[in-house]
C-alpha cells in the first residue's frame, strides 16, 4: 500500500512539473507572437531560436515545432529580410509542419500549409534535394567512346575544309579574270578622260584669273562682315554677362533675405522678441532686474519608471506632445517659456516687458495645463508657482539662452516639489497678487531646502 502511494505521489509531482513547464513554454510563445505583432523581428528571432533550443534539450517535439513555426513566420513576414532569409523561413515552416504532423497536431499543420501556399504556390512540406552523384555517374561516357567520336569528328571536319578550299580557289580565279577585264575597260576610259582634261585645262586657265579677282573681292567683304559680326558678338556677350550677373545678384539677395528671415524666426523662437531685437542691433543683451515676476515649474510624476518601460523614440514623442500642448497654453496666456530640463517645464510671466496681471495669467495657465493632463493617459504633473523679484538675461556665447535667476526661482521649484499631483500649488506672495475670484485652499507650511519654512496654498477653478 505504501509503495502505491509513493508511486502515485511521484507521478503527480512529475505531472505538476510538466504542467508548469508547458505553461512557461506557452507564455514564451505568447511573448514571441506579441513581438511579431509589434514588428520587433530582431528580438522575436532570438526568442524563437531560444524556444527551439529549449524544446530540443527538453525533448519536447511540439515545443521545438512551435519554435520553428514562429522562426519561419519571422523570416517570411519581415519586409527587410533578404531572399536568403525568406528561403530559410520557408524551410523552417516545412520543418515545423513535419514535426506537428508527427505530433498529430492537424490544426497547426493546416495553418502552416496555408502559409506555404501563399508563399510558394503549393502545400508541399518535403525539402527538395539535388540528384545524387551516383545517379549522374551512369550517364558519363567512357574514355574509348570519347576518343573514337573525337577522331571521326576531326576527319569529317578536315574533309569538309578541303572541299571548301577547292571551291573557294575556283571562285577566286573567276573573280580575278573578271577584275582584269574591268581594269582594261577602266584604262581605256581613263585615256579618253585624259584627252578631255587636256582640252578643258585651257578653259580653266582662262577662268582662273577671273575667279582669283572675285575671290579677293569676296575675301575682303567676308573679312569686313566678320569684323562687324565680332564686334556685335562682343557687345551681345557683354550685355548677356551683365544681365546674368544682375540676375545672379538678385538671386543671391533673395537667398540672403530668406536666410535672414529664417535666422530672425529662429532667434525669436529661442529668445523673447525684445531681447532678440536688442541682440541683433547691439550684439549683446543686457541683463535686467524685475521687482515682480511669477515663475512656474511643472514636473511629471513617475517619468523615470515610464522611461524604463518605453523605447526612446516613443518616450520622446510623448514628451514632445505634452510640451507642445504646454507651449500653446502659455502662448495663449501671453507668458514666456524659459526652458525644459528633462521632464521639467519652466515658464515666467511679467517679463521681458513688465505687467501687473502676470500672477493671474500664470495661475490660469497652470489650471489649463492640469486640465490638459487629465486627457493625457501618459503623464500627471505637480505644478508650483511663486512670485517675486528676479534677474533675467541672455547667457552663453555660442548658443544663446534666456534665463532667470533669484530666490523666486528656487522657491517656485520647492513649491513644485512639495505640491500634489494634479493640483496647482502657489505661495503666499502669489496668492496676494490674485483677484478675489480665485478660490485657494491653505495646505500649511513646509520646510524648503536652503530657504526655510514656506506657506503653501492650492488653487481651484476661479469662482464666477
Amino acid at each position: 500500500m505504501g509503495t502505491r502511494i509513493l508511486t502515485f505521489l511521484f507521478f503527480f509531482l512529475v505531472g505538476l512539473s510538466l504542467s508548469g513547464q508547458a505553461d512557461a513554454y506557452r507564455s514564451q510563445v505568447t511573448v514571441i507572437e506579441a513581438l511579431l505583432e509589434e514588428a520587433n523581428y530582431r528580438v522575436a528571432k532570438a526568442q524563437s531560436q531560444a524556444l527551439i533550443k529549449s524544446g530540443q534539450e527538453a525533448q519536447l517535439p511540439l515545443v521545438k515545432a512551435e519554435g520553428h513555426r514562429l522562426l519561419g513566420r519571422i523570416l517570411t513576414e519581415n519586409k527587410d529580410a533578404t531572399a536568403k532569409d525568406r528561403v530559410a523561413g520557408i524551410r523552417e515552416l516545412k520543418l515545423a509542419a513535419q514535426l506537428f504532423r508527427k505530433g498529430r497536431n492537424g490544426e497547426a499543420v493546416e495553418d502552416i500549409l496555408d502559409r506555404l501556399e501563399k508563399l510558394t504556390g503549393n502545400r508541399k512540406v518535403d525539402v527538395d534535394e539535388l540528384p545524387s552523384a551516383r545517379k549522374r555517374r551512369g550517364r558519363i561516357p567512357n574514355a574509348d567512346s570519347i576518343n573514337e567520336a573525337s577522331l571521326s569528328a576531326i576527319v569529317s571536319i578536315q574533309d569538309q575544309t578541303i572541299t571548301a578550299l577547292n571551291d573557294s580557289q575556283m571562285r577566286q580565279m573567276l573573280q580575278l579574270q573578271e577584275q582584269e577585264r574591268e581594269l582594261d575597260a577602266f584604262a581605256f576610259q581613263v585615256l579618253n578622260d585624259s584627252i578631255l582634261l587636256i582640252q578643258q585645262e585651257n578653259v580653266i586657265e582662262r577662268q582662273r584669273a577671273t575667279v582669283q579677282q572675285g575671290k579677293l573681292r569676296r575675301n575682303f567683304l567676308l573679312a569686313l562682315a566678320g569684323g562687324i559680326l565680332l564686334v556685335l558678338a562682343l557687345l551681345y556677350l557683354r550685355f548677356r554677362s551683365s544681365k546674368r550677373y544682375q540676375s545672379k545678384l538678385e538671386e543671391q539677395n533673395q537667398i540672403i533675405n530668406h536666410e535672414r528671415k529664417r535666422s530672425d524666426e529662429l532667434l525669436r523662437n529661442i529668445l523673447p522678441a525684445t531681447v532678440a531685437e536688442e541682440l541683433k542691433t547691439k550684439g549683446k543683451a543686457t541683463a535686467r532686474s524685475y521687482t515682480s515676476v511669477t515663475v512656474l515649474f511643472a514636473d511629471f510624476k513617475g517619468f523615470s519608471a515610464l522611461a524604463s518601460s518605453l523605447d526612446p523614440e516613443t518616450l520622446v514623442g510623448l514628451l514632445d506632445e505634452a510640451f507642445r500642448a504646454f507651449d500653446e497654453i502659455i502662448r495663449q496666456h501671453r507668458l514666456e517659456k524659459i526652458k525644459t530640463i528633462g521632464d521639467c517645464y519652466m515658464c515666467a510671466g511679467g517679463l521681458p516687458e513688465p505687467d501687473t496681471d502676470h500672477a493671474e495669467r500664470m495661475v490660469l495657465a497652470a489650471l489649463d495645463m492640469q486640465a490638459y493632463l487629465e486627457t493625457n493617459a501618459h503623464f500627471e504633473a505637480r505644478i508650483g508657482i511663486h512670485s517675486g523679484p528676479v534677474v533675467a538675461g541672455v547667457v552663453g556665447k555660442d548658443k544663446f539662452v534666456y534665463d532667470v535667476w533669484g530666490d523666486t526661482v528656487n522657491q517656485a521649484a520647492r513649491l513644485e516639489t512639495a505640491g500634489e499631483v494634479g493640483r496647482v500649488a502657489i505661495s503666499q506672495q502669489t496668492k496676494e497678487l490674485l483677484p478675489k475670484a480665485f478660490v485657494t485652499e491653505a495646505a500649511g507650511t513646509f520646510e524648503a531646502r536652503n530657504i526655510g519654512p514656506l506657506a503653501r496654498f492650492f488653487v481651484t477653478i476661479p469662482s464666477v
